[in-house]
């Protein structure tokens, strides 16, 4: 038995369901013993249910769950207080934290860093300034280069052309001179 059927078995059994799908849930119990004797135990369950009644729940039992939930303090923790629990509780760590803090400070003003003191010499100053100049000669002549092909070649010779010669054309068409065109 598929899902589908056996909601739709339940919901004839709860009485949620249309006429037809009622109808036809009926006709199918009557060929398939299978069908009736769980459409009989879901109306058994259903019947059930529908004659128990409620009862209240006990005014001990709800003080008593106050109570609980009272005494019981909820904390919401979260990363930052458990860095500030661990460092400032302990004295031995904060004590620790305290001195590593100081030493790296001390340490940044006192030690030499050689990266941050780089001295070049003069003759290594003026190779870097040759070698920036011979850079920029080797740009000057590429971009030269590219200067010439694009106004040489491209603008006179691939654009330039077409649009002269469509210009001539159309002045050609608009003078007259193409006697096979009917001009409305």
């Amino acid at each position: 038995m598929n899902e589908e059927l056996l909601d739709r078995i339940i919901d004839v059994a709860y009485g949620n369901a249309s006429l037809l799908d009622k109808i036809k849930i009926y006709l199918m119990s009557l060929k398939d013993s299978e069908i009736k004797i769980t459409l009989n135990e879901y109306r058994k369950t259903f019947a059930a249910t529908r004659n128990l009644e409620l009862e209240e729940c006990p005014d001990s039992v709800i003080n008593k769950v106050s109570k609980l939930l009272s005494s019981e303090r909820i904390d919401s923790h979260s990363m930052l207080s458990d860095v500030y629990t661990i460092i400032f509780r302990r004295p031995v760590i904060s004590g620790a934290f305290a001195v590593v803090f100081v030493l790296a400070i001390v340490s940044t003003f006192i030690f030499k860093r050689p990266e941050i003191k780089q001295h070049y010499t003069k003759q290594e100053i003026e190779i870097a300034d040759l070698q920036v100049k011979q850079s920029f000669a080797l740009i000057s002549n590429v971009l030269n280069k590219t200067k010439n092909t694009v106004e040489q070649e491209v603008l006179a010779n691939r654009v330039s052309k077409p649009i002269t010669k469509s210009l001539y054309l159309v002045n050609d068409y608009l003078k007259g001179e193409n006697k096979n065109e009917n001009i409305n």
